[in-house]
């Protein structure tokens, strides 16, 4: 474990030059900029100055073009459970490209996936694959329309379901004051249309008896209930037990369909976070690791509802096409990464989350930070004052670097700029105290540096 020396005490290492506006990032990032929107395609990996460009990553580490080596601990949020470049992962996509990257014709690979995945959660009789999480949420909402015939979902404030404009209504909002009324459908995206607004019921996360009443008084045109299992943001807080029961009652005594969203929640065990926790969803949309590194979605759930999908005679009532759904490279990928996943490296790697959030819990304690330690099975975030705050958390704002991710990233270690931990399996139990320790010392460095954590 950690111990309580100070930061000069450390053992050396080697620090990262950043910002360093002669660095060939900082040039990559100012020549992206001519042709790329804010440098990027992506707005959650935007850092001030610059982002960083990597060149090549290996297991747990990142090389960047400037020739620093960082432990990833973000892994391209949550889609690499297995690190980067697993040599299993690499020869299956390798093998594949030389066979076709895509055609307009189906593959074994579709079919190999997609047993692995449905026989081992009993809530999948079907799957439907595309190409992203947000597809997938998009696509579980419009089946829930389809099958239901009505129009509006449910969804909780501040959580985040991907880009599909009625998945992001009242994301990054201020928390309503719940003793001064009800949560309220509110825009994400500027010229989002009220007609979206006016199909989302926005319930309060983890607040039983007044999601319940919003739920009630909505009932006759709800096609679903949409919930993470996983918790906001990124698993940070777990939805309760009786959170979770009251929305999978009211689903089975209205025609509304339960739908999980363990795109992310789906990395706690075989059969995701469902399984864990014994929740039976109609529908669910999946995502990042089931593609093994490479783009993904999923829905997956009964038979009778995946139905909707489908050409009896005709038209599907919910048609759905895609250049790239189910391409073999995502598929072989997709199938090496998960048969990796056996029931012990779950195990393994939710064990190994337990050993990182004590690990920060005894940090926070030595350094008498008045900090929180987040997070569940091979996830976890740190919350300590006056370096991260609760409430920029809680709307969903964090995007930019704050001080303790900053320091973390000099001394080599590249988190989520929220300060969420995301573990892969390139990971073991001799990497929690060499983090602990850079941890220690950044807390304590930006203490004195500041006069207060």
């Amino acid at each position: 474990m950690v111990s309580a020396r100070k930061p000069q005490d450390s053992p050396a290492r080697t620090p990262v030059d950043y910002p360093d506006p002669e660095s060939r990032s900082a040039a990559l990032y100012r020549q992206a900029g001519r042709v790329l929107t804010d440098g990027g395609s992506r707005s959650t990996i935007r850092m001030a100055p610059y982002s960083i460009y990597v060149q090549e990553a290996r297991g747990k580490t990142i090389l960047d073009v400037d020739g620093n080596s960082l432990v990833d601990l973000n892994n391209n949020y949550t889609s690499l459970i297995h690190g980067h470049s697993h040599p299993a992962i690499v020869e299956a996509v390798s093998r594949q490209l030389h066979r076709g990257a895509a055609f307009s014709f189906g593959s074994e690979a579709e079919l190999l996936l997609a047993e692995l995945i449905c026989d081992r959660c009993e809530n999948f009789d079907k799957i439907r694959f595309m190409n992203s999480g947000t597809e997938a949420v998009m696509n579980g909402i419009k089946a829930a329309r389809a099958y239901t015939g009505k129009p509006a979902i449910a969804k909780c404030e501040n959580a985040y379901h991907g880009s599909y404009d009625f998945a992001e209504v009242s994301l990054g909002v201020e928390p309503t004051a719940l003793d001064h009324g009800d949560p309220e459908s509110r825009r994400y995206a500027r010229g989002a249309p009220q007609a979206v607004l006016d199909d989302v019921v926005v319930i309060p996360f983890n607040q039983v008896d007044i999601a319940r009443r919003i739920l009630e008084q909505n009932a006759e045109r709800l096609a679903a209930v949409l919930i993470d299992p996983f918790g906001t943001p990124m698993g940070r807080t777990a939805p309760s037990d009786e959170f979770l029961a009251m929305l999978q009652q009211f689903c089975a005594a209205n025609p509304c369909l339960f739908l999980a969203d363990e795109v992310v929640a789906f990395r706690a065990g075989p059969a995701g976070t469902q399984g864990a926790r014994g929740i039976e969803p109609d529908l669910t949309a999946l995502g990042k690791i089931i593609g093994g590194g490479l783009p993904v979605g999923a829905v997956a759930g009964k038979a009778g509802i995946m139905a909707v999908f489908e050409t009896q005679s005709g038209k599907a009532a919910l048609p759905h096409g895609g250049t790239f759904n189910a391409n073999p490279l995502t598929m072989v990928a997709g199938h090496a990464a998960m048969q990796l996943m056996t029931d012990d490296e779950f195990a393994r790697l939710n064990d190994l989350g337990d050993r990182f959030r004590e690990g920060i819990r005894e940090v926070l304690r030595l350094t008498d930070t008045d900090g929180v330690v987040h997070g569940q099975y091979s996830m976890f975030a740190i919350t300590a004052n006056d370096v991260l705050l609760d409430d920029t958390i809680a709307r969903g704002h964090v995007y930019a670097s704050n001080g303790l991710h900053l320091y973390l990233a000099r001394n080599g270690y590249w988190m989520t700029p929220g300060l969420t931990g995301v573990l892969s399996t390139a990971m073991d139990t001799a990497d929690v105290d060499p983090f602990c320790q850079t941890l220690n010392d950044g807390i304590r460095t930006l203490r004195d540096r500041t006069g207060s954590v």
